[in-house]
């Protein structure tokens, strides 16, 4: 009678991959988190193999191993591998990033909202990139009711140049992710214009989506899920993102933030001929008038580079002198503040000063620029001119 004594137990091939087995056993026994959360590379060769160990008649014999070696001795051990690949599990992000909208103005151009992908699966990816406008759909509460233009996409490439996470035209010109190592995340910008028709607290909601493609191929070539079983042989693809469809998305919103200008002009009688600046003065011919135009701004943002254009009726001529102890023609005050005061000379503006005027048309354009802050009347900018009836 042939005995057969002793455990079979697993060997792994070396002493490197016996304290990683051993290390793995640990963890799985104690809850520990490996050092990516991508796990085994794809692509990493698995291949262990059984010894058997038995005695006959008292003697100890010689151990026989399972495949890939295999042992033909008493049957046991056929030289069938059991060797596989680890396989390709696809699994990535897409983030909108600042967690708020980004505020636009009408008409401006390449206004940037950032994303981050990030790549999650055991392999090295590539990603497909594009945008679209989400017409009609709520976020961060507003819902959309215009639709961005010229959406572009562009991928961060500080290494060229530019600075990590904002988009610099110069060097940020891949509009696919070509290579995203393992555990790593990029930058993606969408980069849209505001049509100059969009109004104030209008809002345009915008979509960054990402496609799993073949490393290296600058999202030229997609990912296609494993369909006919594995083959050991192979690195086969495995879709462990959301929708298990290799693609994933993620929102932001442009939030049109505007000035919103009123404009009121008023008249009051300063002097006349007969009654000077007597309580009983009338518009007749010869009367002083003063002009007030008051601009507002109930607007979102600041409005500047206000300038104010004003064409005198015929029947009036613009009084000179009349502010800063005789030495200005225009006096401005803005939100309240100390005025200040300019020349406006007839023909050029020959002291630089912003103010001047073209036959009966007044124009009042400060070098400093007129700046109205959102606000309403406290912010109003006062601008007061004389005017005499002919």
């Amino acid at each position: 009678m042939i005995s057969v004594r002793g455990k079979v137990r697993w060997k792994p091939k070396s002493a490197a991959k016996s304290a990683a087995c051993t290390f793995a056993v640990l963890a799985g026994l104690l809850g520990l988190g490996s050092a990516h959360a991508t796990g085994t590379a794809a692509g990493t060769t698995i291949n262990n193999r059984a010894t058997v160990n038995y005695s006959v008649g008292g003697t100890a014999q010689t151990a026989i191993e399972s495949s890939p070696t295999g042992n033909s001795n008493a049957g046991v051990g056929n030289g069938v591998s059991t060797a596989f690949l680890v396989d390709r599990r696809v699994l990535f992000t897409v983030a909108e990033v600042s967690g708020n909208a980004t505020s636009v103005n009408p008409g401006q151009n390449d206004r940037v909202t950032a994303f981050t992908v990030t790549n999650n699966t055991n392999a090295a990816e590539g990603f497909a990139l594009s945008a679209s406008n989400l017409s009609g759909t709520v976020l961060f509460t507003q819902t959309d009711n215009f639709d961005m233009n010229a959406l572009r996409v562009f991928v961060d490439n500080p290494g060229a140049g530019g600075t990590a996470g904002v988009y610099d035209a110069a060097f940020d010109t891949a509009t696919n992710i070509n290579t995203l190592a393992i555990d790593s995340s990029v930058t993606v910008f969408i980069v849209a214009n505001t049509p100059p028709s969009a109004g104030n607290n209008s809002y345009a909601n915008v979509r960054l989506r990402g496609q799993a493609a073949v490393a290296g191929t600058n999202g030229a070539t997609l990912e296609v899920a494993n369909t006919t079983g594995d083959n050991p042989a192979a690195v086969d693809v495995l879709f462990g993102d959301t929708g298990n469809d290799g693609i994933e998305t993620a929102d932001d919103q442009y939030a049109v933030q505007s000035a919103s200008l009123t404009i009121q002009k008023t008249s009051s009688i300063i002097s006349d001929p007969f009654n000077g600046a007597g309580p009983n003065r009338l518009a007749v011919p010869g009367a002083v008038m003063e002009y007030v135009v008051t601009i507002t701004n109930n607007g979102a943002v600041s409005a500047t580079g206000v300038q104010i254009q004003d064409a005198l009726d015929a029947n009036l001529t613009f009084a000179t002198g009349q502010f800063n102890s005789g030495a200005s023609d225009v006096q401005i005050v803005v939100a309240g503040g100390p005025p200040s005061f300019c020349v406006a000379e007839s023909g050029a503006d020959t002291n630089g000063d912003g103010c001047s005027r073209a036959g009966q048309t007044l124009t009042v354009n400060p070098t400093a620029g007129i700046t109205v802050a959102s606000g309403g009347a406290a912010q109003a900018a006062v601008i007061r001119f004389r005017v005499t009836i002919k």
